[in-house]
Order: structure tokens, then C-alpha cells, then sequence
């Protein structure tokens, strides 16, 4: 079960089991809590079950709800405080729902470790409420680029949840020296590997398993994770990865988005990494179906029409190059902000 360390804050306020307890009672009895899902879920940190309830966002297959053993969870928060250096009283922040696991596990962290956290409404746009310094925050990369003048208050940054393009990994080092880049998912209770971003680093595109974690793929390529103190089963995820070592490895793309157009099997992160240097815009590779090719490969950009320079394409193999260019004002995107490949897809056809 999960005990609360003595240092624990909550929004500034100590709180014992009893005292937060009562506290999310009675928010959601009075209907007063501007967040029903950080309540519900001290309430169910709490309850007399050894598991907490969890939405998948998809790294595994299609998104379900499963359960987490609240021991996981534990390991989890002590695992990350272990990697990061976090101490009892060293303060923290978190604009994320707590609907899904990296929300979760901000409280967990700050409960096991004795954090002094700060829990703001989630909002992609948390620039106004970050008026001071944190030690430690967790954030999607779209809460970032909308913070970059705030970055600088927060002493270690995590960002995970999707991929970091190569212009906001720019803007957000124009600022800190540094970051850390996560990989994990619903089902190892959030990161399990680590990248730290620095202004001089060579390889940014590798990982670190945490202590504990093994790695391996399987005969498609995709990352095996062997975590016994997280999970008792091995998570065999869709992304593509390479090993580089024992526990370091590079993803690749994801499996599911694999496109064969003309027999060629084309990987549309791999190209989109290539052409990330060049648009400025949020953009993906998908593709339409064609007579000639089966699958046609195009380019889909959240923006007004402008002129594309076809420089732009110069370092893509001629299988890679886009047959089309679409531009659309606003693209689909998921719970946690990821892009909705299907969905922004079917705004074109």
C-alpha cells in the first residue's frame, strides 16, 4: 500500500492518510473541487483494493483500462526519485489530468517521496500559473512550447508523452541548458527509460533503460520491456526500436503505422525525423490509397497553404518523397495530446 512520507504537501498543506482522505471527500460531496479526478483518485489510492484503475493511451494495442498493482506504483515513484536525485521538501509541479497515468503519478511521487507539489487544472497552456521556481515538473511537449519563457523556473524538466520535434528541442534549449526526454507507458506506471537533452549532446535519439528495466525486441523489431518490480508479464510494445546495448535503444517508428506502398515498407517517423529541421508547422507522413501504388505516400500540414521549398525533400530516399502535399487548419488530436493519425487522415479524404 501507499504511505504518505512526513514532508508530503499538497498545494502547500501537509496532509497525513486521514486528513487527505477527508480532504477529497468532502471536494466531491460539496461538488466544489475544480478537479474531480485528482479527488477520485486519493479516494481510490486509498480505498481497501490492492490496484488502481488505468486508462492505456495505445503502446500496446488499442486503448483499454487496466489495472495497476498500487505497489508498481511505489516502485515506479521510488525508481524515478532514485534517477532524478528528488529528496524530501524539494518542491514540484503538474498541469497534467490525473484521468491517466502521468498525472497519477506526479501525486504518487510526491506522496512516497515527501515532494512539496503544486496541482494546477491541466491546460495545454500553463505559461500564466508557473510564477516561481520548482525542482522537478513533468509536462507534454505541447505544455512546454507553450512555456518556453517559463522553463527557466523549473530546475529538472521531463517531457513525455509524444516526441519532441527537433524545432521545440531548439526553442526549449534556448532557454535551459537541459532536459530530460521519457519513455514509457500506461503499463509500466510512465517512464522506464530516460534521454537527457543537452545544448553539446551528439546522440539525442537514444535512451536509457532504469535500473531494473531489461530490454529485448521480438521478431517484428518492437521493443520487449521485462520490468518484474513494475509488471509481473513482459509488455511487448508496437514501437520499432534498435538496440544499441544491453539497456540503451533508439525507437525507430511504431509497427501499426508502417506503410507499403508499391511493396516498399516505409516508416512514417522515420521520415517525418528527417523533414522535422525543415517545417516549422506540425505535420505528419500518411497515406491514401492508390490504384498504382496500393498506398500513396503524402504530407499533411496543420496550416494555412503556403509554398513548400522542395529542397525540403533532399535528404528522403526517392521512395520516401511525398507523391502529395495537404494542408489542413487544425489537426485531431488525442486525450493527451497526441496527433489522431486516423483522424486527421479522414479530414482530407
Amino acid at each position: 500500500m501507499i504511505k504518505i512520507h512526513k514532508n508530503f504537501k499538497l498545494n502547500s498543506n501537509n496532509y497525513n492518510k486521514q486528513e487527505l482522505v477527508s480532504f477529497a471527500s468532502n471536494n466531491l460531496a460539496c461538488n466544489v473541487s475544480s478537479m474531480p479526478d485528482l479527488s477520485n483518485l486519493i479516494l481510490e489510492i486509498f480505498n481497501d483494493e490492492s490496484f488502481i484503475s488505468c486508462k492505456t493511451s495505445g503502446s500496446t494495442g488499442k486503448p483499454k483500462v487496466i489495472r495497476l498493482e498500487k505497489q508498481s506504483l511505489v516502485n515506479s515513484a521510488c525508481m524515478t526519485g532514485t534517477y532524478f536525485n528528488l529528496l524530501p521538501g524539494h518542491s514540484a509541479v503538474s498541469f497534467l489530468p490525473m484521468n491517466f497515468i502521468a498525472g497519477k503519478m506526479m501525486l504518487v511521487r510526491a506522496m512516497v517521496l515527501g515532494l512539496d507539489l503544486s496541482i494546477f487544472t491541466p491546460t495545454s497552456n500553463p505559461s500564466d500559473q508557473i510564477d516561481k521556481k520548482y525542482f522537478f515538473s513533468a509536462m507534454t511537449p505541447m505544455q512546454a512550447n507553450n512555456s518556453i519563457a517559463k522553463l527557466k523556473y523549473i530546475n529538472t524538466l521531463i517531457l513525455g508523452g509524444s516526441e519532441v520535434s527537433t524545432i521545440l528541442r531548439s526553442k526549449i534549449l534556448s532557454q535551459i541548458d537541459s532536459y530530460y526526454e521519457t519513455y514509457g507507458m500506461t503499463e509500466t506506471a510512465t517512464h522506464i527509460a530516460v534521454k537527457k537533452i543537452s545544448k553539446n549532446d551528439q546522440d539525442i535519439n537514444q535512451f536509457s533503460a532504469l535500473s531494473g528495466v531489461s530490454i529485448s525486441t521480438n521478431k517484428n523489431n518492437c521493443l520487449v520491456i521485462d520490468a518484474p518490480h513494475l509488471t509481473k508479464d513482459k509488455i511487448v510494445t508496437n514501437d520499432i526500436v534498435e538496440i544499441r546495448s544491453s539497456n540503451n535503444f533508439s525507437i525507430i517508428g511504431r509497427i501499426d503505422n508502417i506503410i507499403n506502398s508499391a511493396g516498399i515498407k516505409l516508416i512514417p517517423e522515420k521520415i517525418e525525423n528527417k523533414l522535422s529541421t525543415f517545417i516549422s508547422k506540425n505535420f505528419i507522413i500518411s497515406s491514401l490509397k492508390d490504384e498504382l501504388l496500393g498506398n500513396k505516400l503524402i504530407l499533411i500540414i496543420e496550416s494555412k497553404k503556403y509554398k513548400l521549398n522542395n529542397d525540403i525533400f533532399k535528404y528522403l530516399t526517392k521512395f520516401e518523397v511525398p507523391k502529395q502535399v495537404y494542408f489542413i487548419n487544425k489537426f485531431t488530436y488525442t486525450r493527451t495530446n497526441k496527433i489522431d493519425r486516423v483522424k486527421t487522415l479522414e479530414t482530407i479524404n
